[in-house]
């Protein structure tokens, strides 16, 4: 594969622009991997720098999946109604309305989980670690590990996105952010689903 074509294959993979990824081909020593990693942490950058720009723009997403036995509904924002009706940032709502299909979180934030719950979670994690003869001095390392998993687990922007395991959702958001210029906030998302009734 010649150089060329290796900026192609980065900038259809992150995003970025031909100039970044020739830099950041640069910068890694031709290498890949690590052109792939240089490019998603100026993405982050670039994300941080506009985080506080207002988001008053945008789409709510509506996806059916499985003959309509699931229904999600996602309110995604970005800062203009030109960014709002691009390609790039279109293609993104759906991504994220499919992801919730496939992954079904609960959140979209560490801060929107209820304090109680993961009370809850560290209480029942520490009462089990004791009953099974743990060590008083790891039982908070096992607590904060079942913790971490659940935030894992049940927050979008933590999850591994759906069509790439390699990233999380926040790096597809901060990829797609880089791409358009502009701040995207995911706002909030209700995720429905018919199942059967239970067996008695």
């Amino acid at each position: 594969m010649n150089n060329l074509e290796v900026i192609i294959r980065l900038r259809n993979e992150t995003g970025a622009g031909v100039m970044d990824c020739r830099k950041a081909l640069e910068q890694g020593e031709q290498n890949y991997e690590r052109a792939v990693r240089i490019l998603s942490e100026i993405a982050v950058l670039k994300a941080a720098k506009q985080a506080d720009r207002q988001t008053a723009e945008g789409v709510i997403e509506l996806y059916s999946h499985g003959n309509g036995r699931i229904g999600v509904m996602v309110e995604i924002n970005t800062e203009t109604e030109f960014a709002s009706r691009s390609d790039v940032f279109r293609k993104f709502a759906h991504e994220i309305a499919l992801q919730i299909t496939s992954a079904n979180p609960l959140y979209v934030l560490d801060a929107d989980i209820p304090a109680q719950v993961l009370e809850k979670l560290a209480g029942e994690a520490e009462e089990k670690a004791r009953s099974d003869g743990k060590p008083a001095h790891i039982i908070p390392m096992i607590v904060s590990g079942v913790l971490e998993k659940y935030r894992n687990t049940h927050v979008l922007l933590r999850q591994p996105y759906i069509r790439d395991e390699t990233i999380t959702v926040s790096d597809f958001l901060n990829r797609t952010i880089s791409q358009i210029r502009e701040n995207i906030v995911i706002r909030r998302f209700m995720r429905w689903e018919i199942t059967p009734p239970a067996e008695e």
